[in-house]
């Protein structure tokens, strides 16, 4: 397929999982894609495999923290390749702490990486993606509706990029730019394998449900990425869609 034909697209997150996926994913269908990770050696890894397999990409160093990495991200893009048509927020942290050890320093740190980099980057993205009628797929997670214990900073973080896609999909619609959110539920990836967990937490307050018996992977999310970023979803817009092997119906 190349349904990315003559298209450019920004990735976040692109050193490792679900990031990664996506972006080779894109690749692989035609897309001329903007690789940004702060992990330059994952994310000059991820290029190697899309030059290898006669892919078109460039590796930004990025860091989600910084608003004039957001702006710079986009602006390079943009410079690089003359448009941009597909942005795709992957970048992400996750953690659980108990509320007394989440001090406000580390409740800022998720909301900077996981929500207030989705806001700029859509910002900055927005004049580009209105010229090419292009679209936005955010990620946001299970715990943007079903919240955990001992996650609260997480789970604001997301349920607050679910808030910033429906808007922008209020907003541009006229403008023919969609915006949608995917919330994955327990994937496979590096970030899960690491995630923190404190110290003395009550286990049955987090038991891992999964309905299908197992985790879901990177490549089935990027799946459904590449569907909401391509044509084919083009009457789909302001909506969150789980990826949770029915997790979200089984609570």
């Amino acid at each position: 397929m190349s349904r990315f034909e003559g298209k450019v697209a920004i990735v976040t997150g692109s050193a490792s999982g679900m990031g990664k996926a996506t972006a080779l994913r894109l690749a692989s269908e035609g897309a001329k894609v903007v690789l940004a990770d702060i992990n330059e050696e994952g994310n000059q890894a991820t290029a190697a495999e899309i030059d290898a397999a006669g892919g078109v990409c460039s590796a930004f160093a990025f860091n989600a923290m910084e608003e004039e990495s957001c702006k710079a991200l986009v602006a390079n893009a943009v410079e690089t390749y003359g448009q941009l048509d597909v942005l795709v927020n992957v970048a992400g942290i996750a953690g659980f702490y108990h509320l007394e050890e989440l001090t406000n320093d580390i409740f800022q740190r998720f909301m900077s990486i996981n929500m207030t980099s989705v806001f700029t980057l859509c910002r900055e993205a927005i004049p580009h993606l209105k010229k090419t009628k292009g679209n936005i797929v955010n990620f946001a997670s299970l715990n943007s509706k079903t919240m955990t214990a001992y996650q609260t900073a997480y789970c604001a973080s997301k349920a607050a990029v679910l808030a910033i896609t429906k808007c922008i999909a209020q907003e541009f619609e006229a403008d023919g730019v969609r915006a949608n959110a995917i919330c994955p539920g327990g994937i496979e990836t590096p970030l899960v394998q690491g995630i923190r967990f404190p110290e003395e937490i009550n286990r049955r307050l987090l038991a891992n449900l999964q309905p299908l018996g197992r985790r879901g992977t990177a490549d089935e999310v990027a799946a459904l990425a590449a569907f909401l970023a391509s044509d084919e979803a083009s009457y789909i817009s302001g909506e969150d869609i789980f990826i949770d092997g029915g997790a979200r119906s089984a609570i």
